[in-house]
């Protein structure tokens, strides 16, 4: 079979994907998600697995169903027909995804399985040996680990919580040890899971290759339904070997909590579930280990909110009631034929059998930190991108508005400085192109008549020193004659870097057509704005870009805002005085 290393985990189907940007919304690794241009220009979001954690985040959120995973179901399928010996491992959560699981099993069986056993017996061997790792390390607080993508996380983007890990296999590889080293078992392992992450754990060096498989719920119910398995022509089988204990509950938000519970009651547990809460949450605990600061004994975090019954392998299609009552009502069972009340205290009969049978050494399991760096947005020079996106002011580059999936003017421009964003992401931007004149990368003439009219309405609100100065290039015809229009727009341009050199960031100016220009001065005296005028005139005659040393120059006319202007009469003072100004310097001539 094709390792599952091998395999993109989550992929973008690319003629679905709209760039909504809900993925990178939702996605707890920055590098993750990045956009791209499809080849007929269409924005697309695609998934670096060499980031992505495999949360699945992205899989639920997705409106337009762009965003699919690969397991290993085909595989499975195909290496039974090759009667490759296999056993299959059934997580909890099965029993309430698969109306007719008992039938299932039937049909497995048919098409050459041998075992079939169920990961709750590991989660009782998981929760046993961790309180026993705990009585023989004296830790005062771990991470349960049970969920593969908060491992993923941990081992790439904080592998400082790695010795936080609880160092002991999740229930899916104790019950694989269990089977392989104390019962004998060989062949293919083949897990029935209700997740994608679980792919990862699998190849994980640590894991030693102990499962083979990671055949997730809906993949295996999409096979049927094409198919058309009826499984009521199986027989109805029940689980190979022992009965499981508590370990069922695992499946459901806190189940790992009420495994511990059950036998000691007082320990300190912080439940959480959801990427939102618990990425999140992993890093104020780091911080708060660092601080000194009090932590619980035990955090027990599942990735998905849910549980794993809501897991990303799922098709999350049963109400969380139904969940509970069907767990709720196994849970009543399984209490009564495990735990007992002696004088000692609470006996529950799988841990009293674990501990004369086994040891839990046998159950330990490391980490191997696998840092991504790169993955987390770091760079903090961006003025360069900043200005690239118009973006001149703290206001505008804290805008935050959430259109482009960050919520983050700052992260947006990290990520469009790697090259994994494209500038039209940006609503901000966007609007502001459409108020650009593109050859000068100044305001257009919308640009200025939107800027004229909200200057002069905090003028009316209350009156200030506001001034305009319209400037154009003397003779502009003939340097187009003389040079080409090419050479011309340089010129056009130079103009537009003299006045930008010579402004404040409050100011606005822009082309207002031809080879005329705006400038808009707040708090600025007409006296003033003559001073600015001239600095301009005399940097644009200093340019040196027109071919065999020629020299161009411009003129300027100034303008106060009076009382009760409006736009236009603020504009036509400005333009008489720009007029009369080029019939003086023509007269001088």
């Amino acid at each position: 079979m094709e390792t599952s290393a091998k395999i993109k985990r989550v992929f973008t189907i690319e003629e679905k994907c709209t760039g909504c940007n809900k993925c990178i919304a939702v996605c707890p690794v920055d590098c993750a998600n990045q956009v791209y241009r499809a080849y007929d220009g269409a924005r697309k979001i695609m998934v670096d697995n060499e980031y992505c954690i495999a949360c699945g985040a992205c899989l639920s959120v997705c409106d337009h169903q762009a965003r699919d995973y690969a397991d290993d179901t085909a595989a499975f399928l195909k290496d039974l027909e090759k009667r490759i010996p296999m056993t299959v491992v059934v997580a909890p959560a099965a029993q309430v995804h698969f109306a007719e699981l008992q039938r299932l099993f039937g049909w497995l069986k048919y098409l050459g399985v041998e075992k079939i056993y169920d990961v709750s017996y590991g989660a009782d061997l998981a929760t046993w040996a961790y309180l026993r790792s705990r009585e023989a390390d004296k830790a005062s607080t771990s991470i349960g680990q049970s969920c593969s993508a908060i491992v993923n996380y941990c081992q790439r983007y904080m592998p400082e919580l790695l010795p936080y890990l609880m160092p002991i296999q999740s229930p899916l590889l104790c019950l694989a040890i269990y089977l392989r080293r104390h019962l004998g078992l060989t062949g293919s392992i083949a897990f029935l899971s209700p997740c994608v992450a679980k792919a990862e754990e699998i190849v994980d060096a640590n894991t030693e290759n102990l499962v083979n498989y990671n055949v997730t719920f809906k993949k295996l119910q999409a096979k049927l339904v094409a198919d058309e398995v009826d499984l009521s022509l199986y027989p109805a089988l029940d689980f190979d070997g022992f009965p499981a204990g508590l370990g069922h509950v695992y499946s459901r938000p806190g189940g790992f909590t009420e495994t511990i519970r059950a036998t000691e009651p007082d320990i300190w547990i912080r439940q959480m579930e959801s990427v939102d809460r618990v990425y999140p949450y992993l890093q104020e605990y780091w911080q708060r280990l660092q601080e000194g600061k009090p932590v619980p004994e035990l955090l027990d975090v599942l990735n998905c909110s849910g549980g794993c019954n809501c897991g990303t392998g799922t098709r999350r299609n049963v109400a969380p009631d139904d969940m509970d009552a069907m767990t709720n009502a196994k849970k009543a069972k399984v209490r009564e034929r495990t735990l007992k009340e002696s004088a000692e205290g609470i006996v529950y009969s799988p841990h009293a059998y674990f501990d004369r049978h086994l040891d839990w050494r046998d159950f330990q399991r490391r980490y191997t930190a696998e840092p991504m760096a790169s993955g987390k947005f770091v760079d903090e020079d961006l003025e360069p991108v900043f200005s690239f996106l118009h973006k001149k002011t703290p206001q505008s580059r804290n805008i935050n508005c959430h259109a482009c999936g960050y919520g983050d003017c700052k992260r947006f421009a990290q990520a469009l400085k790697l090259a994994m964003n494209v500038p039209e992401s940006c609503i901000d931007y966007q609007r502001s192109v459409l108020k650009m004149d593109m050859l000068t990368g100044l305001l257009n003439h919308g640009g200025l008549g939107e800027a004229m009219e909200n200057v002069l309405r905090w003028y009316r609100a209350e009156p200030i020193d506001l001034s305009l100065i319209m400037m154009d290039v003397d003779d502009f015809k003939s340097v187009n004659d003389r040079f080409g229009h090419d050479v011309g727009d340089i010129a056009l341009q130079t103009v537009a870097r003299a006045i930008e050199r010579n402004l404040r960031a409050t100011d606005y100016a822009g082309r207002w057509g031809g080879d005329e220009y705006m400038i808009i001065l707040p708090n600025t005296s007409k006296e003033a704005a003559m001073t600015v005028a001239e600095r301009i005139r005399q940097d644009i005659a200093a340019s040196d870009v027109l071919p065999g040393g020629a020299r161009f120059t411009s003129s300027a006319g100034i303008a106060a805002a009076q009382k009760g202007d409006s736009s236009v009469e603020f504009f036509q003072r400005a333009d008489q005085a720009l007029y009369e100004a080029k019939k003086h310097k023509h007269r001088k001539q």
